[in-house]
């Protein structure tokens, strides 16, 4: 009897060890699921991070030569100005030498006449001793002067020459980072895309992270270097399209200048649209190209420089809509022949720095 009993008993105790072995290798599947998808998302937050600090060290190489290209803009213009300046003293004081010539020759310098024909110029005519001979104080000072002038001239012609080579490697090298710039983007935005549909927490996280920061430096700044991110709260970004930026604000430019605002870097012609609602006024001007002011019904002024274009029917006084397009990202202006949209923005009549109030949001 017993031993016709064993069988079953087996058979239970075997019944009941997969039972208890089945929550177990349920439980460790779904374990090992869990550990695999965390190491996924934390290899998908590296990558974002990886790549945003791939593209701000690229920014921050890029800032550096554009504002290298401002300042060399900036003294050619004064070069030239000089020189225009500084023609027009040489051509009056040339009409003097030649006056003197011919009041000289009135008066029988006859070797001045001379001397004047066999000159291969004025300059050459105007040192000739003849002709300091038949000056007076006064002309001789003037063509001290003339000479000055001319020797200064020939200076700043040598200076402006440099500048405009200097000008013209930075201009090349720029060429050469935003083609790696873009690039750079193309690949972190394939990195952004798989993130924002496969990890979406993590995608989260690092938002947040980057919000975080923008916020932290904002507290740990004072004045319009902090920004207003609490009045533009709401507000949605200028950019409808891929961009890549770093906080600018107060990074030297020519003159003596300081950056008022956050450039955002962008595809040529890509869609701008209104943070938020309000009335505009374009404008056109040497340093910003085509320019879309967007006066907020937070009491903010949205600035947009260097567009391309305004879209069609757009006119000053008219209103606009949250997220409704403003105009197209383009290089019109000083904007270094980079493609960008310089945003800044004023509140309480100053300039404040756009980057916290942009980070959580593009």
């Amino acid at each position: 009897m017993s031993n016709r009993r064993k069988p079953h008993i087996l058979i239970v105790l075997l019944v009941l060890a997969l039972l208890a072995l089945s929550p177990v290798g349920a439980n460790a599947q779904s374990k090992g699921q869990v550990e695999e998808a965390k190491t996924a998302a934390d290899q998908a937050l590296e990558a974002l991070e990886a790549a945003d600090a791939e593209l701000e060290a690229g920014l921050e190489y890029l800032e550096e030569i554009q504002g290298q290209i401002y300042n060399l803009n900036w003294r050619m213009d004064k070069l030239s100005s000089a020189l225009a300046e500084y023609g027009t003293n040489v051509a009056n004081l040339e009409d003097r030498a030649r006056n003197l010539v011919v009041d000289a020759y009135t008066n029988g310098g006859r070797s001045v006449m001379t001397t004047a024909f066999t000159a291969g110029n004025i300059q050459e005519l105007i040192t000739t001793q003849a002709l300091y001979d038949r000056a007076t104080t006064l002309d001789l000072a003037e063509l001290d002067q003339l000479g000055a002038v001319r020797r200064q001239m020939d200076r700043l012609t040598v200076e402006l020459l440099e500048k405009e080579g200097e000008a013209e490697v930075l201009e090349a090298e720029q060429a050469v980072v935003v083609a790696s710039l873009s690039e750079i983007q193309g690949r972190a935005d394939a990195i952004h895309a798989e993130a924002r549909t496969k990890y979406r927490t993590a995608y989260a996280a690092y938002k947040a992270r980057l919000a975080r920061e923008a916020a932290a430096r904002a507290a740990r700044a004072s004045g319009p270097s902090a920004g207003i991110p609490g009045q533009t709260k709401g507000v949605v970004c200028p950019v409808k399209g891929s961009n890549y930026f770093i906080n600018s604000w107060g990074y030297p430019r020519s003159g003596g200048r300081t950056h008022k605002g956050t450039d955002l870097m962008a595809s040529y012609n890509t869609e701008l649209v209104a943070m938020t609602s309000g009335s505009v006024r374009l404008n056109t001007h040497s340093l910003g190209g085509r320019q879309v002011y967007v006066y907020g019904d937070d009491g903010v002024t949205y600035y947009y420089a260097h567009l391309s274009k305004w879209p069609s029917g757009l006119s000053t006084g008219q209103r606009v809509n949250k997220g409704q397009t403003v105009g197209f990202v383009g290089d019109s202006g000083n904007a270094a022949g980079t493609p960008h949209l310089h945003l800044g923005m004023v509140a309480g009549g100053i300039y404040v720095n756009p980057y916290p109030t942009v980070r959580p949001v593009c």
